[in-house]
C-alpha cells in the first residue's frame, strides 16, 4: 500500500527556528581571537586581515 502525501505532515522550513550566535576562535596567523559566526563558512581577522574559514579554526 502506498503512503499518499496527506498522510505525511512536512514541517515548512519557517517551522524550525535556527539563531546564529557568535564562536571566539584564534586566528592561525596572528593569533587574536576573532568571531566566527555559526552560519559562516568564513571570516576575515579584523587584526591582520587573513582569511579564516571554518574547518581551520582554532576555538578557544
Amino acid at each position: 500500500m502506498k503512503a499518499t502525501k496527506a498522510e505525511f505532515k512536512e514541517k515548512s522550513a519557517c517551522a524550525e527556528k535556527y539563531s546564529p550566535f557568535p564562536e571566539f576562535i584564534t586566528c592561525p596567523k596572528c593569533r587574536e581571537e576573532i568571531e566566527l559566526w555559526t552560519d559562516e563558512e568564513e571570516t576575515v581577522c579584523f587584526f591582520c586581515g587573513y582569511k579564516v574559514f571554518k574547518n581551520e579554526r582554532l576555538t578557544n
